[in-house]
């Protein structure tokens, strides 16, 4: 018998450029149609993105972003203490905001201190961390414009939500209201550090999707009631950008690669890619740019070759143009950046290509305790992630920490990346992944495993799969 009743409508959410790698550019959106009627919510003005999907005839509508009082702000802060002192149960929550620390103001340091042990005390007090909870509900119907998205709910008519950024404060009042209103509410989430990194979920999904089972696990532990009450919906199913790396079709053919990141087009030496991190998390990280550049001026690199240098995509190039002198050994290449905000932004067809190509036709990787390191095991080249700080050095909180936090630590215990701790150790772990890569790409494969769990190039699938079972719950 031919199934006729009408397709269930799927409301799927885009609040950052990287949201549009997972949804769009894998394709998943185009094979969501065959079970469900995807129905596009993007919280900003993309207009040339808006325009592509419409063209595809998709139903894509520009949501509000979440819009939240001065009072309502103050209890979601104190929640954001509750979460990371008694739900996140995270054995190293300290590590990021005790490492930023060292890059801010003395008196703002003294302020947050204050602030924080403040509220680890005023959480002690039985009772309190209700009448927040409380209180946030009541706020949440007076201060915020979750009014709003409760009629933006209604008007859209939707069965269902998909979230791949369930964390992100844009969105955060629309997936309240769809949750209040009854939607079946699914989540895939789109990187391994977000469920200990990100703030508190409000909303308790009817499923979630992980990376991998260190991920499954934490979802466990920090949303015990939201997986208790959804039958233990946790599903690992991998990371679906990571299934272009498995697409030659993603690979430029050198000359044309080198041409476009601004390489000369007859370079005939090895290439160095340096993958910045964001100012926030790394402000000094141009000092091993530096260190490298200088080695590369002294003639301590063997070989001659050239650093191409990859900016972050919420990070700006100039800042890093401005550490370096000219020099002949750098070139710089820039990432799909928004132009009002850094976050916001297309990604296209081409933002893929030019990334797998640059993976692809690069030697050795360096990268500071970044995603890249599973991104450049995909394509089994040498990782190296610097771990000591000569600008911030004998800290109790050091870079070499940042390597160690809960999510990032399963990549450190494959052993799989070289993690020099001064200059010189650095040099000399370029030199010899230049010269002998074979020695280092042996646990490629581990760093993925450990990370993104599957690596068939099937994710993507994985996804849509256990999108089609949970749709046809609803």
């Amino acid at each position: 018998m031919i199934d006729l009743s009408p397709k269930k409508r799927v409301a799927v959410t885009i609040s950052f450029s990287f949201s549009i790698r997972y949804l769009v550019r894998t394709g998943m959106l185009e094979m969501m149609r065959s079970f469900a009627e995807p129905v596009i919510c993007i919280f900003w003005d993309q207009e040339d993105l808006i325009e592509e999907l419409r063209s595809k005839g998709f139903e894509v509508y520009i949501i509000p972003e979440s819009h939240r009082g001065k009072l309502y702000s103050n209890i979601r802060i104190k929640l954001d203490y509750w979460f990371r002192f008694y739900r996140l149960k995270s054995p190293t929550r300290k590590t990021e905001p005790r490492y930023i620390e060292k890059f801010q103001p003395r008196k703002k340091v003294i302020l947050n201190r204050v602030r924080e042990y403040y509220n680890y005390f005023r959480l002690l007090v039985p009772g309190y961390a209700n009448s927040l909870l409380s209180k946030e509900k009541e706020l949440l119907l007076t201060d915020t414009n979750y009014n709003e998205m409760l009629e933006w709910i209604d008007q859209l008519n939707i069965h269902a939500v998909f979230a791949v950024t369930p964390f992100h404060a844009q969105e955060d009042l629309f997936l309240r209201a769809a949750e209040a209103k009854g939607k079946y509410m699914i989540t895939s989430i789109l990187s391994f550090d977000n469920v200990v990194k990100r703030g508190w979920l409000p909303v308790q999904y009817d499923c979630y999707m992980v990376w991998n089972k260190h991920n499954a696990g934490e979802i466990r532990r920090i949303y015990t009631e939201a997986v208790r009450r959804n039958n233990d919906n946790v599903h690992i199913v991998g990371a679906a950008q990571f299934d272009f790396y498995k697409s030659q079709g993603h690979i430029l053919p050198k000359k044309e690669w080198l041409k476009m990141v601004g390489l000369p087009e007859d370079l005939d030496t090895k290439i160095i890619l340096f993958a910045g991190g964001p100012v926030s998390l790394f402000p000094q990280e141009y000092q091993f740019l530096q260190h490298i550049n200088q080695a590369l001026e002294q003639g301590r690199i063997l070989g001659n070759p050239v650093v191409l240098f990859r900016c972050h995509p919420i990070d700006r190039v100039e800042r890093w143009k401005k550490e370096l002198p000219e020099s002949k050994h750098i070139f710089y290449d820039v990432s799909w950046t928004g132009a009002k905000k850094l976050t916001l932004t297309n990604v296209t067809e081409q933002d893929i290509v030019k990334l797998c190509s640059t993976l692809y036709h690069t030697d050795v990787h360096i990268n500071t305790a970044s995603t890249m390191t599973v991104d450049g095991s995909a394509f089994h080249k040498p990782q190296i992630g610097p771990g000591y700080d000569e600008l911030y050095p004998n800290q109790r909180w050091p870079l070499k920490m940042m390597y160690q936090q809960e999510y990032y630590l399963p990549i450190m215990q494959t052993n799989g990346i070289l993690h020099p701790m001064s200059r010189n150790e650095l040099i000399d772990n370029i030199n010899d992944a230049l010269q002998h890569p074979e020695k280092f790409i042996t646990r490629s494969n581990d760093i993925l495993e450990a990370i993104i769990t599957y690596t068939d190039g099937k994710c993507t699938e994985r996804v849509i799969e256990v999108l089609k079972r949970e749709i046809a719950k609803v």
